[in-house]
């Protein structure tokens, strides 16, 4: 205790003396448990860094050396166990990262064939009168502090894994304690109505445990790869196509968030042989691709708004909330597949996954 005080003490004499600690920090002041990532310029090269996870109200330093002006690019996104569709906090700069781990990229060339590593971030420009460091605050449309952000954030995380929240308002009232305390007794964690970092972090694994358990999962059962991609009906458009995802042979992507509502989806896929491309055949129905990674509405004309047609097959899932399809090599030959039903390899047990708002600087 005594050496905290010290600590404290002497802390508050550097800032009382006008010498600031250099560093970079993020400050997550949204209802939402982020991943984030910072890109800035060393030494001629463009470099990315991640990922670093935010609970709801929580800040934290990414950087420890001496903040120059200058430009630097920085996104977010929720972590996958929040419902609904992923948020990001992004920009139209696409910069590569790595899906599943902590990673620092020095060459922004290694996502040039996989558009799926890489986020578009957005730039932060450090002024030239920062004090060497420098920091981004993630929100969103309400305004919350920070002490509000991580309430919000519990009650988000609560009714992600199942409980009954009325209101995600950042308040502590009598319905969220109530809340709290029965996720508490549901888990032998005491009765107590209050939370703690152990307890949002809890809830975070929670929720993306469930996750993991949900949505719709593309395998490629094949030695080459393959790029695939998947449509389904869409409220506005009746369908809508999107793609890529690209996997090596034996490898699984993830391409539909949370529990499935449709009875059916459309699949296609390209296996790539090096010197050609052979197409997914057997297929039920004509949509929209592209030779990049696209999400086509299904009511345009694809010649006439610069997309190609392509046949995916459809896959009945019979309301299933998780689906995983497997490409295997006979789908890719016609002579095979004309024999074969629409979905000869489809399997009901999901795989783990592989693994807009406001920002502000000051």
């Amino acid at each position: 205790m005594f050496h905290r005080i010290i600590l404290s003490l002497i802390a508050m004499w550097l800032t009382s003396v006008g010498i600031a600690k250099a560093e970079y920090s993020f400050c997550n002041k949204t209802s939402y448990a982020l991943s984030a990532s910072i890109g800035y310029v060393e030494e001629g090269r463009l470099i990315t860094r991640g990922w670093w996870r935010l609970r709801p109200g929580q800040c934290k330093v990414v950087m420890t050396e001496e903040i120059n002006p200058g430009r630097y690019f920085v996104y977010a996104e929720a972590i996958p166990g929040h419902r609904g569709p992923l948020r990001t906090w992004s920009g139209d700069t696409p910069l590569c990262v790595e899906n599943e781990s902590l990673f620092t990229l020095r060459d922004q060339d290694v996502c040039a064939s996989d558009p799926r590593r890489q986020r578009e971030f957005f730039p932060v420009d450090v002024s030239e009168d920062n004090d060497g460091s420098w920091r981004t605050e993630f929100a969103e449309e309400v305004n919350y502090n920070v002490y509000k952000a991580e309430v919000a954030g519990v009650q988000r995380l609560l009714r992600d894994v199942g409980y009954d929240v009325s209101r995600i308002d950042g308040s502590l009232g009598r319905q969220t304690q109530t809340t709290l305390r029965q996720f508490r007794q549901d888990r032998g964690l005491g009765d107590s109505g209050v939370y703690d970092d152990a307890l949002i972090d809890q809830l975070i694994l929670e929720a993306n445990e469930r996750d993991a358990k949900l949505g719709f999962f593309f395998c490629n059962a094949t030695q080459l790869p393959i790029w695939a991609a998947i449509a389904q009906t869409d409220e506005e458009d009746g369908y809508r196509s999107s793609g890529w995802w690209r996997m090596e042979g034996s490898e699984c992507a993830k391409v539909l968030r949370g529990e499935l509502t449709n009875n059916h989806y459309y699949v296609y896929g390209i296996m790539d042989l090096g010197d050609r491309d052979i197409g997914l055949a057997g297929g039920d129905k004509d949509f929209c691709v592209s030779d990049v990674q696209f999400d086509a509405a299904g009511d345009i004309e694809c010649s006439e708004s610069g997309y190609q047609n392509a046949r995916f097959r459809k896959v009945e899932i019979g309301g299933e909330r998780a689906w995983t399809y497997q490409f295997s090599p006979d789908q890719f030959n016609p002579e095979i597949s004309a024999s074969t039903a629409p979905q000869p390899s489809v399997s009901r047990d999901p795989v783990e996954e592989d693994s807009s708002a406001e920002a502000t600087e000051q």
